[in-house]
């Protein structure tokens, strides 16, 4: 389907014209839309608007990387767009003129229709370059809530007792930092297109359009900072989680080795008075059951006592409770 805004030098706005009348003298600049073009609406772009080949191929190239291309007669846009983090990148191309622009996707984009009652109001007032900052801005604006949502449940899993919450808040972590990694796929690229458009000196535009597309720079910046941030939180919450493990397997290994070596000498001794030889004296006395108990006792009482001495083999329940010191 294609869609057209006109704006003839009057300033009178026109819309869904035909792409004849686009010709006329009396028509100041337009925007053409191509939003799901079938095959014969695919083929203008060569046939009207006379377009290099290879930026058609481009265009037709389901998830091409953010780029730009400056000429003196054209900009040739490239643009990463994300609805959300289950769906994937969807691609808007755009050509900018002096007196046109014309945006293609091969899939509906919804931020195209939310700039259209903006021209519809003050179309007189803008140019193709100013359609254009529109669409980038609104589209770097939508990573925004997305970027938001993850930032926020990193905050609530970090604020959370997820020591304990077993390998299912871990999973979850993985994934969050799987998304972070997806949006800076898609926002350091088009970081990048947006300062080689500042930078270059082919681009004819004013001090007061140069500050609104620094703007957007700026919010890229900031954007891919704060993924930066995220992405190394999630890896001190995964760190943590996996030294907090490692403690607790410690001290379950040392809980056991000290039981263990408690247990060493009692089974020599209950080891040895179990053997079937027929003289040992011990066995004839009266008392030699109670004073073997005895000694076995001491022998614990002695052992738990020199361990309690050794500072980290019995007292380890104060690592564990001090877990915000990992």
């Amino acid at each position: 389907m294609i869609k057209t805004i006109a704006v003839d030098k009057r300033g009178d706005i026109l819309t869904d014209v035909s792409l004849q009348r686009l010709k006329d003298q009396d028509i100041a600049w337009f925007w053409v839309d191509f939003d799901q073009p079938t095959r014969s609406e695919i083929n203008l772009l060569s046939t009207f608007f006379k377009f290099h080949e290879l930026l058609i191929e481009d265009c037709l190239t389901l998830l091409q990387r953010p780029k730009i291309e400056i000429s003196r007669q054209q900009i040739f846009l490239v643009s990463h767009v994300l609805k959300n983090l289950d769906d994937d990148y969807e691609t808007i191309n755009m050509f900018v003129g002096k007196n046109y622009i014309v945006t293609f996707h091969l899939s509906h984009i919804r931020y195209v229709n939310k700039i259209v009652p903006k021209i519809l109001q003050r179309g007189s007032q803008y140019s193709p370059l100013h359609v254009m900052h529109m669409l980038v801005s609104e589209i770097v604006e939508g990573y925004i809530p997305i970027i938001s949502k993850i930032e926020n449940r990193l905050d609530e899993i970090e604020e959370s007792d997820f020591y304990k919450s077993g390998s299912n808040i871990m999973d979850e972590v993985f994934e969050l930092r799987g998304d972070l990694l997806k949006l800076r796929r898609g926002l350091r690229p088009m970081r990048e297109v947006i300062h080689r458009f500042l930078v270059s000196r082919r681009v004819e535009m004013t001090d007061n359009d140069r500050k609104y597309f620094h703007d957007i720079y700026d919010d890229l910046v900031q954007q891919t900072e704060i993924i930066e941030a995220n992405r190394e939180l999630a890896s001190d919450i995964r760190e943590n989680f996996m030294t907090y493990n490692s403690l607790k397997s410690n001290n379950i290994m040392m809980t056991l080795t000290v039981i263990s070596t408690i247990f060493l000498p009692l089974t020599f001794i209950v080891g040895l008075y179990g053997m079937n030889f027929k003289y040992m004296p011990e066995l004839e006395w009266q008392y030699g059951y109670f004073l073997i108990c005895a000694i076995m006792l001491l022998i614990a009482i002695g052992m738990l006592w020199v361990f309690k001495k050794k500072d980290g083999w019995i007292c380890l329940n104060n690592i564990l409770t001090k877990k915000e010191d990992i």
